[in-house]
């Protein structure tokens, strides 16, 4: 009896499931049904206001999928509202802001009305699309029986040995960031992009050996289960990674502690909070702006400052990208042949870093030679976007699949992070860093860097497993002594 009851529960359970997953997919549909209406029907004025509400509908309706739980689709989310939104968002509060002129790197062209429309619509089913994504990837269950945790020996060795590994390793990163700011300071941001003068001062050794000291720092932070020991190693870390700020790299550093904020909050099962958002946006506007004048040498003074609303500033100020898209969308006769070309070269980036620079082997440097020449020769870039690579490989069916994989695949790796070796931990941190760059970033970015990043953890591997062996044979051999 007591079986036939747990059956008919259970059975019960998985039909409530299924209603749950099928209204919520239902009603995103809807949405996006909406959206095309709304797209073909309304005014281009007033499509800036359905792009907004999509983005308050979008975080509404995560907080009914998840709840207040993080998940790296919502970072997900904030960078793309960020990179490829912020413009439009802006658009509603300036009045000056006009969504057909480019006007960035010097492009001084107007696009069609029917590209605005469509690069405001790719972007607004993007969230809806990652959303369902993130939602179906959640749902699966886990095999735990082919996952387990590292043992409490390894544990303990590895952590000790990342930690060495981190400190040996830390004089090469800090001569390394010395020589990288100085020569910001000397010669400024676009320096970097027009010669390696930088790269051959540092050396190759000490590169090599100082790019150890984020991978030991993520395998230590994401091993330490102290959490005074890990705000303290975070300290040490975020103290000497903030000369890559100050020469100009936002996005690479407020990526990488936008995905430690996350792990941070995974590892202590920390809830979302409101509070929490608004002072992280407030914080990383200012910090932007400030650096972003800094890097330009614009002068400041107090009427400047407080003349300006600083995450509206922030916003239209990094929300630039979003011309990126619409120029991928106007132009796509010219750049979509290239394509497979463009994703081909983008893996290789990951060896060779000066490899995109030549014309006709990324998206980016295309653009840029297209809008501005004189420009592409003093070393200034559009970036990409992965919304606008995607519309190139297959249009707007590209952009929504595209959408869709993001949030699956954050979901599972998510979902699955605690079961994996350390070496995994770090190559799925490495890859969801820069997914959350992707609204700004190369197609396939994530996958250059994972193999990057993949170099390294393969050779401390046999490193590791060598010092391992060594230490388990000395003890053998002082027990049989």
């Amino acid at each position: 009896m007591n079986i036939a009851n747990r059956s008919r529960e259970l059975e019960s359970e998985l039909e409530n499931k299924k209603n749950k997953i099928l209204f919520f997919i239902s009603f995103i549909f809807f949405i996006i049904a909406l959206n095309l209406i709304f797209d073909y029907i309304l005014p281009i004025e007033d499509l800036k206001y359905i792009f907004l509400l999509n983005v308050l509908l979008s975080v509404f309706y995560y907080f009914i999928m998840f709840g207040k739980s993080w998940h790296p689709v919502f970072p997900f989310i904030g960078t793309l509202t960020l990179f490829q939104g912020g413009l439009i968002i802006s658009s509603i509060f300036d009045n000056d802001v006009d969504l057909s002129y480019v006007f960035l790197m010097g492009a001084n062209i107007y696009l069609k009305e029917d590209t605005v429309r469509l690069t405001i619509l790719l972007i607004s089913l993007s969230y809806w699309f990652a959303l369902i994504g993130a939602y179906l990837g959640s749902i699966g269950k886990i095999k735990i029986k082919n996952l387990k945790k590292d043992k409490s020996y390894d544990y303990n060795f590895l952590k000790q040995l990342f930690l060495a590994i981190l400190f040996v390793a830390i004089p090469f990163y800090i001569y390394k960031q010395f020589i990288y700011f100085s020569y910001f300071l000397q010669y400024g941001y676009l320096a970097f992009y027009q010669s390696t003068e930088f790269l051959e001062e540092a050396g190759f050794f000490v590169r090599s050996f100082s790019f150890l000291v984020p991978i030991a720092f993520l395998g230590y932070f994401l091993l330490e289960k102290n959490k005074k020991l890990i705000l303290l190693i975070c300290l040490v870390y975020f103290i000497i990674s903030i000369p890559t700020l100050l020469s100009g790299f936002r996005g690479q550093f407020f990526t990488f502690w936008l995905t430690i904020f996350l792990f941070y909050k995974h590892k202590f099962n920390n809830k979302l909070s409101f509070k929490t958002l608004f002072i992280l946006i407030v914080i990383i506007s200012i910090t932007g702006l400030l650096i972003s004048f800094m890097r330009e040498n614009v002068s400041l003074n107090t009427e400047f400052i407080l003349s300006r609303n600083p995450i509206l500033e922030f916003f239209k100020q990094q929300g630039v990208s979003f011309y990126v898209t619409a120029m991928a969308v106007e132009f796509k006769h010219e750049f979509a042949p290239n394509i497979l070309k463009y994703l081909m070269w983008e893996p290789i980036s990951a060896i060779f870093s000066t490899a995109l620079s030549v014309p006709g082997r990324a998206f980016a440097t295309d653009l840029m030679i297209k809008i501005n020449y004189d420009g592409y020769l003093m070393g200034y870039g559009t970036g990409s976007s992965y919304l606008g690579e995607a519309y190139l490989w297959g249009g707007p069916t590209a952009v929504c699949l595209t959408s869709f994989l993001i949030g699956y695949f954050l979901s599972k790796v998510y979902k699955n992070f605690e079961y994996t070796n350390i070496y995994i931990k770090i190559l799925i941190f490495t890859i969801i860093q820069y997914v959350f760059f992707l609204p700004r970033d190369l197609l396939l970015m994530p996958l250059a860097q994972a193999i990057k990043v993949g170099v390294y953890l393969l050779l401390l591997f046999f490193i590791i497993g060598f010092i391992k062996q060594t230490i388990l044979y000395s003890k053998k051999l002082e027990v049989k002594l």
